[in-house]
């Protein structure tokens, strides 16, 4: 039998091609595992390196966290408190910020129209339980009651709250019954405060069946309408309505391009704190302290969580700058526990949620590191952010990497419980 020196030869070199290609692949990804592996050591190591522990007793502080904690809140003209909405302990720690910081203002993550009447309201004795039954959820987050006991601590050292954000979604009512009180047109008087009743009655049954068919979303006829009706008001009124008008738009925006509207609220924040400072830092002078607590994603002192925006905390971080003052970014968040995650007016038991933000991957590296029953833990970023920085530290998560680059610390919470209502 003729053989083929082809198929004789050929086959066995296929056969060691094949073996080289899979050693050389093996060898390839072991190398991927070892620097992966490498990587995680360095993370783990440095972030073990930089934890602290933080005990909370009474609304009293203290420990090596809380320690560190108190220094740099010392150095800092702005301290900036991100959160995740809806937890009790948060505001009690904001307060202790703020016993430390003495701030000028509190700066807030609701309108300044809410922020009126919580300042007003918080002079007065007791909780706004009145106020809160017959508007629903009229002070945003200051409608449960951890929060407004901040408010009211504020109050006693004489800090205003300034509210910056859009007109809230749910207190429309609240909003119409104000722009009644000011107008001085009787039939533009006597339409607002109908509609303020009306707008009251639709809101709150959206908050009871949890439907998104709260009465900002207006038609643009209906807003030219409003801004026709109050044309020969006063410059107060008017803007108030400019202002529902802007955010109406910002929440019909949401419908169609989230981002797009997030980033324009964004905006509409940034100049309303510039509009806002003016009562509290004259021209030519250092900035006053000043205590923010908005949502986590908002506080990064760079490009923040969501969608790629630069948001309230890199415009803190750009405006100490030019001052030569410093930001403190604190980005607070519970590993598991309950939190509020609904506006039920009628029954309060169906707003409390149960969570775990164990396997949340831009916080997974301190998640791990909280032990259920512990104390809190604080996590000091900067040494890792100047690794990253340095490329001495490789992270795998996008998410990761812009917690580091943007906050200052972490601190996780062990076990949250829900914020109360009045």
């Amino acid at each position: 039998m003729k053989l083929s020196f082809r198929s004789a030869t050929t086959a066995p070199t296929a056969t060691f091609s094949r073996l080289r290609q899979l050693l050389l692949t093996a060898l390839a990804v072991g190398m991927l595992v070892h620097q992966a592996q490498a990587q995680d050591s360095t993370l783990t190591r440095l972030v073990h390196k930089y934890q602290y522990g933080l005990t909370q007793t009474n609304g009293q502080f203290s420990g090596t966290g809380w320690e560190k904690l108190q220094q740099d809140i010392r150095q800092s003209q702005l301290v900036l408190v991100g959160e995740d909405h809806g937890m009790a302990q948060i505001p009690v720690f904001t307060t202790a910020v703020a016993q430390v910081l003495k701030p000028a203002v509190y700066v807030a993550e609701i309108d300044k129209y809410q922020a009126q009447k919580v300042n007003q309201l918080a002079a007065q004795p007791g909780l706004p339980t009145a106020f809160e039954r017959q508007h629903p959820m009229g002070l945003s987050f200051y409608s449960w009651a951890e929060e407004f006991e901040l408010a009211r601590y504020l109050r006693t050292q004489k800090v205003p709250v300034m509210g910056i954000d859009q007109v809230s979604l749910v207190s429309t009512g609240t909003f119409f019954a104000d722009l009644a009180g000011k107008v001085k047109n009787k039939s533009a008087k006597a339409y607002l405060a109908n509609q303020a009743t009306a707008y009251q009655a639709q809101d709150r049954l959206a908050m009871v069946q949890g439907t998104n068919t709260y009465s900002i979303y207006q038609r643009p006829s209906a807003l030219d309408s409003l801004q026709a009706l109050v044309s020969k008001e006063s410059p107060e009124v008017q803007q108030m309505v400019r202002d529902f008008r802007a955010s109406s738009e910002i929440y019909q925006l949401n419908a169609t391009s989230g981002l797009k509207s997030h980033q324009t609220r964004i905006n509409l924040m940034k100049r309303n704190l510039l509009q806002g400072l003016e009562a509290y830092q004259k021209p030519g002078q250092p900035l006053p302290k000043m205590l923010f607590k908005f949502g986590g994603i908002h506080v990064s002192r760079g490009v923040s969580l969501l969608g790629g925006v630069y948001d309230m905390g890199n415009m803190a971080l750009n405006l100490a700058d030019v001052h030569d003052q410093k930001s403190l970014h604190i980005f607070i968040i519970g590993k598991q526990g309950t939190k509020v995650g609904g506006f039920n007016p009628d029954d309060f038991s169906k707003n409390i949620k149960q969570y775990t933000n164990n396997d949340e991957a831009a916080l997974q590296p301190f998640m791990a590191q909280t032990a259920p029953g512990t104390a809190w833990q604080v996590f000091d970023l900067r040494p890792l952010r100047r690794a990253l920085i340095n490329d001495k530290l490789k992270v795998s998560s996008q998410e990761l990497a812009t917690v580091l680059l943007g906050y200052d610390y972490v601190i996780i919470i062990p076990k949250t419980t829900a914020s109360h209502n009045y």
